[in-house]
Parts: C-alpha cells; sequence; structure tokens
C-alpha cells in the first residue's frame, strides 16, 4: 500500500436491512484514509449501522466489496483476517464486553492475545489512556459493577490502546456527560496526527455531530455523511 492509500474502502456495498434493526446499504462507495476523521450520521428511526461490523469484515455484503489496506476481507485467508482485524479499535454500539472478566482485563485482552508486547507496557498504556480520558484508573471489577459513563470511557481506552490503523466509533458519547467530548476529541486528533483513520458512527442530536466550539483546533478537517434511506450522502461541513 501506498501512503495515502485507503486504510478502508467501500466499494458499491449493498445489504439488506436485516432482522436486528440495522439499516441496510444500497451501492454505497466510500473510501477513509490515513489521517482522516469521518462522520457518519445515521437517520432517525435508523439508528443502528452496519458500518463497523462491515468494516471488520464481521459482515459480507450481499454486492459489492468491503476492502481493508487494500485487500478485500472475503479475499483474505483467516489467518490474515485475524491479523488485520487486530489492528482496528472500536467502540461497540451495543454491549462490548466479556462478562466474566473485570474490565481492565477486558481493555488489555486484544493486546495481550495479538501481540508480544510485555504486559507491564501495555498496562501502562492502558492507564495512560484512561487518565486522558478523566479516569483516575482502570475500573478493576466486573463490567456490570461501573458506572456507564465510566464503562463507555473505558471502552474509548481499549479503542485506542495499541495505536490502531482504524478506530471505529459507534455513538461512542452514550451515556457520557457532553464535558468528556474534549477529552475524545483530543485523543482522536493524535490518533489523526499518526496516520490513523477515525470513523465515527452517530445519530442525530449528540453533540458530537453538531459541537464545533469543543474541538481542538489542530483536529483535522471532518468529511461528513448522512444516511438517507439506504443511500450514504456526503454533507456540506
Amino acid at each position: 500500500m501506498n501512503a495515502n492509500d485507503p486504510i478502508l474502502k467501500f466499494t458499491d456495498v449493498t445489504i439488506a436491512t436485516t432482522t436486528r434493526g440495522h439499516a441496510g446499504l444500497d451501492h454505497v462507495s466510500a473510501q477513509f484514509r490515513p489521517g482522516t476523521l469521518t462522520f457518519i450520521q445515521a437517520e432517525t428511526g435508523n439508528e443502528p449501522l452496519l458500518f463497523a461490523d462491515l468494516a471488520e469484515g464481521l459482515l459480507d455484503p450481499e454486492e459489492g466489496c468491503v476492502s481493508f489496506q487494500g485487500a478485500a476481507w472475503t479475499a483474505m485467508p483467516p489467518e490474515q483476517v485475524l491479523r488485520r482485524r487486530a489492528q482496528i479499535g472500536r467502540v461497540f454500539d451495543g454491549r462490548g464486553w466479556i462478562s466474566n472478566l473485570n474490565v481492565n482485563e477486558n481493555v488489555t485482552l486484544s493486546q495481550r492475545h495479538h501481540t508480544r508486547r510485555p504486559n507491564a507496557e501495555i498496562l501502562a498504556e492502558a492507564e495512560a489512556l484512561a487518565r486522558a480520558f478523566g479516569l483516575n484508573e482502570l475500573p478493576k471489577i466486573r463490567p456490570a459493577l461501573v458506572a456507564p459513563k465510566d464503562l463507555r470511557r473505558s471502552e474509548w481506552v481499549r479503542a485506542f490502546l495499541g495505536q490502531p490503523l482504524l478506530v471505529l466509533l459507534e455513538r461512542p458519547m452514550q451515556g457520557v456527560p457532553p464535558e468528556h467530548l474534549p477529552r475524545l476529541l483530543s485523543v482522536v486528533q493524535e490518533a489523526c496526527a499518526r496516520e490513523a483513520a477515525v470513523l465515527w458512527l452517530t445519530d442525530p442530536g449528540l453533540p458530537e455531530s453538531r459541537d464545533r466550539a469543543e474541538r481542538p483546533s489542530a483536529l483535522p478537517p471532518v468529511t461528513r455523511y448522512a444516511m438517507r434511506g439506504l443511500n450514504l450522502v456526503k454533507m456540506e461541513n
């Protein structure tokens, strides 16, 4: 791959609306390049989106192709899929926790499993991110016992841990007071500065979709899309 090639690319992707209530896509094409931040706003009544599952190769389109680092997910052998998926961080729209692990164990699990980094190094990075997000430390108790705003910010830590190439943020401010938004935007800025692509999936009315005054001044230009039915429409900034 060349430095300016898209990290993630949707080419004429079509998938029907699912029984889980996720909105489908109709011949959607988009590219997400290194160092970019992209917002995709859901349509009221169709808030759950399939972009993150498609982006990770967890869901195959019925037509078209989703490529990560220049290769279609459907063309990769299983071991390559696992290696490349380890380069993606994600905040999940729904529950994304293993219930019988403490939050700190959940947060560091992928790095401990997919890399050879010393555990102490992984934990030190995780704790530094936790402080950046306003947490005193990562919770060392089960997810069910953690306040929603702290659990969501712990998920932010997991998403950015290990400097992933692609960060998928599904409604990341859900359950989090608006005053924490600048902290998240600051780390997004750092990720874009190191040439990651950040894809922020939001829904109407949330502060991340409208609040420009709180953005750090060095945040890269934002590309905005909105869902209109099954179509993805580029918006004016």
